[in-house]
């Protein structure tokens, strides 16, 4: 049966102002200027913000970042999908706010929350239509209460500093509204929107909440193929499955700029494939399960967590939600609730990890599962499907005999109290922590009985309200003050001084930080260089491997990165008599010039030859090995064998930049012999070099840098980063926005000539 459309009323305006209204109260730290998000910065600061603001200050001077040079000794850029380079609110926001000042961030979190709940306002009004609501205000009241608790739970509060997290979470069910709307009516533009939505998803720059919501749209498509299947309706199950395929491949071609060279890059971090004990690294703890109860017995924010498992979202999106769940018609048609209870038992599965077998088996057989940790991040699936049900709950309520209520209130209140109290004891150390079992208590009390009071008022008009007023209040006022700080985060990156005096240094140069006081990312929002930067899970293997090896300040192998000044807090400086202090007008800074540190660029004719990266490593710390005098090249990096080295130049050598741009380089030098040209920046496929316009091979050189064979003479030699994988990418993407902007015209044209002839 086709549903009727469902056009949107005056009312229904209200609602998603409504909800708006709820994110900015709950993010008042923001809206009233008297603190900041998250607590400690997290992410947002520490990441995000300097990332954002390399790309934005890349943009606005008309530079595409396909590569970032202010961060260790050089990364890709693009093909880190954190960057959310490409993802429109995001490019949105890079051209039009100009600095993108911090405020900027904290807007896209509030922005994103409110996305969220707004997707699940709009997907249960669509599906409460085709239900037995007994009157528009309380289906009304039933998406709102959807909204509220899915924008408030335990994934949006955790992870308030992860962006991109919010972001991709916040997609959800915009794509299974554009996918339920597609399939019910057989919709090819509504299927390609949801497609769409998924590869906006994917841009928004989190692999694992993609795959969630990848998995969620999956889960449903089959779910209808499958009804189809029991019927023995075969055409429309062929029919299901080819717009669920339209769906994945304009998905697919929308993301793929920024999906292939991911892709690529995986291959070269510590991402490509965990081992199992890594990969179920932050797995919901059975305890957790408490968490559906109660945020409070384990304590809720970081500095309150005592649980005896690394802090984990624990999945709590409303006690009142909760009950109102337990109300939703599990047997109604076309049974979105049996949808929705199925997605989130298989979502809790795969958040206990390593505690059940799902996630083994995930993790065997699903390509890319390997390369994903923290499984609890999963309760993104339960905490939507419990705002769902309960939306479906509070409609039907009125339907309910009030023995069916108060059964299921006596029920969830002994099970809950149950459940509080064997998580609780089930912990070591959990007799110090009596309060927060009182306190888990008290508050799940009073809000089941508060829930349980309303819903005698059922006979009122206002009663769904008073309902809907409780879920808000009760996710609200257990999350909203979480992750609120009164420090202000961004006080590592407000040393102008320093920054005045190294941007005044010939360069270029690189930076290497020591200080406390000193952002780790600074120097990609303040335009430097700096040889390391923030943990990042898919910063390039090698290049850690190497950067953690090299012994301590003023060793060969750290001179070699180019480290000319070193911050330091002040009054500790960072090393022997070999770094001299220059600096000092800073009040928490100083900075230390490092006497030793070793050119960008230099011309070697020592060479070793290795065969791995192995070798490579180990001759690189093999006594006596010093990349000021020689050069260990791997011979995989490139199809052509490196040159012999000659005779050893009786004149010195002479190098030189022409030209020095984060995607492009030149470089003279003039060499009495033949020699190689020893970059101390990162190797990575996608760099291409010429010598004098032809082009040449870059080898591999000391383990994770770059090197191009050099004959006698004066020469110039380019570089440029120009990566396949990108370039495959953007045609993708590009013939994938041709195609959709061409069956766009034609319908477009082909509904104009029907309405005409009728």
């Amino acid at each position: 049966m086709t549903p009727p459309r469902l056009p949107l009323s005056r009312a229904d305006a209200w609602a998603l102002a409504g909800l708006l209204l709820l994110a900015l109260i709950f993010f008042w730290p923001v809206t009233t200027g008297l603190g900041w998000l998250p607590h400690g910065g997290g992410d947002l600061v520490s990441f995000l913000w300097p990332t954002y603001s390399y790309a934005a200050q890349a943009l606005r001077a008309g530079r595409l970042p396909l590569w970032n040079h202010s961060l260790y000794s050089g990364a890709p850029l693009v093909a880190d999908n954190q960057s959310g380079l490409f993802y429109p609110i995001n490019l949105l926001v890079f051209l039009l706010w100009p600095g993108l000042p911090y405020l900027a961030l904290e807007a896209l979190v509030i922005f994103h929350v409110w996305l969220a709940g707004a997707g699940a306002y709009l997907l249960l009004r669509v599906l409460l239509a085709q239900s037995d609501a007994p009157a528009p205000h309380w289906a009304r009241a039933g998406a709102c209460v959807a909204g509220t608790a899915y924008m408030f739970s335990d994934v949006y509060v955790t992870h308030v500093g992860n962006l991109n997290i919010l972001a991709v979470a916040a997609w959800l069910p915009w794509v299974l509204l554009l996918l339920e709307h597609g399939l019910t009516r057989r919709s090819v533009g509504c299927c390609a929107a949801a497609g769409a939505a998924l590869g906006v998803a994917a841009l928004a720059g989190h692999a694992q909440l993609t795959l969630i919501v990848g998995a969620a749209a999956a889960a449903y498509g089959l779910w209808r193929v499958a009804a189809a299947l029991r019927r023995r309706d075969w055409r429309a199950s062929a029919q299901l499955a080819a717009l669920g395929l339209l769906a994945v491949l304009v998905a697919f071609g929308l993301a793929a700029l920024s999906l292939l060279p991911a892709l690529e890059l995986t291959t070269y971090t510590v991402r490509a494939r965990l081992d199992y004990a890594v990969a179920a690294e932050y797995s919901l703890p059975w305890q957790g399960l408490a968490g559906l109860v109660s945020p409070l017995l384990f304590g809720r924010g970081a500095a309150a967590a005592w649980g005896s498992w690394p802090r984990v979202e624990l999945g709590y999106a409303g006690l009142a939600a909760l009950f109102l769940a337990g109300l939703a018609p599990l047997r109604s048609r076309p049974g979105w609730p049996r949808f929705l209870l199925a997605l989130g038992l298989f979502g809790w599965l795969v958040a206990l990890g390593a505690n059940t077998p799902l996630h083994r088996a995930l993790y065997t057989f699903v390509p890319g599962f390997a390369s994903l940790r923290v499984p609890a991040r999963f309760v993104l699936l339960p905490d939507f499907a419990l705002a769902g049900l309960a939306g479906y709950g509070l409609a039907r309520l009125p339907l309910l005999p009030r023995r069916r209520v108060l059964g299921w209130a006596l029920a969830l209140a002994a099970l809950g109290a149950a459940v509080l109290l064997g998580a609780w004891l089930s912990v070591p150390g959990h007799a110090a922590h009596l309060p927060e079992l009182r306190a888990a208590l008290l508050t799940a009390g009073l809000l089941l009985a508060a829930a349980l009071a309303l819903t005698g008022l059922r006979h009122l008009r206002l009663a769904p309200a008073f309902l809907a007023a409780l879920v808000a209040a009760d996710v609200m006022a257990l999350g909203a003050w979480v992750e609120v700080d009164r420090s202000d985060p961004t006080l590592g990156y407000a040393h102008p001084a320093v920054v005045a005096f190294l941007r005044s240094q010939p360069g270029p140069l690189r930076i290497d930080n020591a200080a406390s006081a000193w952002a780790p990312d600074a120097a990609a929002r303040l335009g430097l260089e700096d040889i390391g930067g923030v943990s990042n899970p898919l910063g390039l293997a090698a290049y850690a491997t190497y950067a953690g090896a090299v012994g301590s300040r003023g060793s060969p192998l750290y001179n070699f990165l180019n480290a000319q000044f070193v911050l330091a807090d002040k009054g500790a400086p960072p090393g022997d008599a070999g770094f001299v202090p220059v600096f000092n007008e800073d009040p928490a800074l100083d900075v230390y010039l490092n006497t030793r540190a070793q050119p960008r660029v230099r011309l070697v004719t020592a060479v070793q030859v290795v065969t791995s990266g192995e070798a490579a490593f180990g001759a690189l710390h093999a006594p006596g090995f010093n990349p000021e005098q020689a050069v260990i090249l791997d011979s995989t990096s490139a199809t052509v064998p490196p040159p012999p080295a000659g005779p050893a130049a009786s004149a010195a050598p002479t190098v030189f930049y022409t030209a020095y741009a984060p995607e492009a380089s030149a470089v003279v030098v003039r060499t009495a012999a033949p020699a190689y040209l020893v970059y101390s920046e990162v190797w990575y496929p996608g760099w291409r070099a010429w010598v004098d316009g032809v082009e040449a091979p870059i080898y591999r050189a000391n383990f994770a840098f770059r090197a191009v064979a050099v004959p006698v003479g004066e020469h110039t030699i380019s570089m440029r980063f120009d990566p396949p994988a990108w370039r495959a990418g953007l045609a993708l993407t590009a013939l994938t926005l041709l195609a959709l902007a061409a069956w766009g015209a034609w319908a477009w044209r082909a509904r104009r000539a029907t309405r005409e002839d009728s």
